[in-house]
């Protein structure tokens, strides 16, 4: 009776083809980890297009998709340089603060967006979180929950934007930007040199009451009370960590459309503006509130919430006669000696 059990050899066989193909995926996917690092996204392009001009910028523009498309850089006075991006938390906008103080001698002047959501929102808890990880990799900017650093978007960019872009961006030659993609937080091929994005003219949609209803109810949906204490904390450090260091902090709340102003939970709004105007006035700080704007019209919001590339531009003026130039930056001396990581 022959024997149906395998022999050595084949068992050798077997092993080694087995090696010779986790070797080859091992291979391929580290080529690939490779090859994504030199794929452009939002945060490495604005990381690179600030340090050219860091020299240079006197004004730092901060937050989420409101003040990213809705704030023209090159409209402002001076040099700016819009830093802000889709979903941007308060967390987010300090550490990247922190980060590029030290490397704006020219910096004077910092606008921060506080809009309907500014307290209520985390990034790890928004539909866009995965982008904590483009952050991390990025900026080097520190997770907000231990749980997070489990996840291999962690250390692989393969896994962060996904193996089809990978395999995509791989057919170029890595010769790419992730521009074909409609996720605007990855997308560059709009992102002008001073960091603003460029609504494409024929992203317009609706501003119905429906349609504010509409995105309201995805804004509601990972708005959370339980986060406004730990938002406000991080908004008194950036404050000061402003102040200290002679930059003058202004707070805007970017125009709306009525429609969605009409349809917000007026309580949870009303908080939020109290709670601003206090921190105005213990940090010297400005608060200027814009969501009802009348010298913008239908034409310059691309939605409810958002203003297009002109109403951008006509927003940056309106800016610019509100604000005037930035002044002449005037450090503490006493803040000369403060440790930006110490805040």
């Amino acid at each position: 009776m022959p024997n149906s059990e395998p022999n050595s050899r084949e068992l050798q066989s077997v092993w080694q083809r087995l090696l010779v193909f986790l070797a080859t995926l091992a291979i391929g996917w580290g080529g690939l980890e490779w090859g994504m690092t030199k794929v452009s996204n939002s945060a490495s392009v604005k990381r690179e297009r600030l340090q050219t001009l860091a020299g240079e910028i006197d004004t730092l523009v901060l937050g989420s998709s409101e003040t990213y498309y809705g704030i023209s850089a090159h409209t402002l006075e001076g040099i700016a340089f819009n830093l802000a991006n889709t979903a941007q938390s308060l967390y987010y906008d300090y550490e990247l603060t922190k980060r590029v103080l030290p490397e704006l001698p020219k910096l004077s002047r910092v606008l921060i967006l506080v809009d309907y959501m500014s307290f209520y929102m985390e990034l790890y808890d928004h539909p866009d979180g995965i982008r904590i990880y483009q952050y991390y990799q990025e900026w080097g900017i520190p997770l907000q929950r231990a749980r997070d650093y489990v996840r291999p978007q962690l250390v692989s960019r393969v896994a962060l934007y996904s193996p089809h872009l990978a395999l995509e961006a791989l057919m170029k030659g890595f010769d790419t930007s992730l521009a074909t993609t409609h996720d605007t937080s990855i997308a560059t091929a709009q992102i002008d040199d001073r960091g603003w994005y460029r609504v494409p003219d024929e992203d317009r949609w609706g501003l119905t009451d429906k349609d504010a209803r509409g995105r309201l109810a995805v804004h509601h949906g990972f708005m959370r009370q339980e986060y406004m204490p730990q938002n406000r904390a991080v908004l008194e450090r950036l404050l000061e960590m402003l102040r200290q260091h002679g930059v003058e902090a202004v707070m805007l709340t970017t125009p709306v459309w009525h429609t969605y102003q009409s349809n917000m939970r007026q309580e949870q709004w009303q908080r939020t503006k109290a709670t601003v105007e206090e921190l105005a006035r213990k940090h010297g700080a400005t608060y200027l509130d814009f969501q009802h704007e009348p010298r913008l019209v239908a034409a310059d919001f691309e939605d409810a919430d958002h203003l297009n590339a002109d109403g951008a531009v006509r927003f940056a003026r309106i800016l610019n006669e509100k604000l005037g130039a930035p002044p002449v930056r005037r450090r503490d001396p006493a803040a000369a000696h403060v440790a930006v990581g110490a805040l």
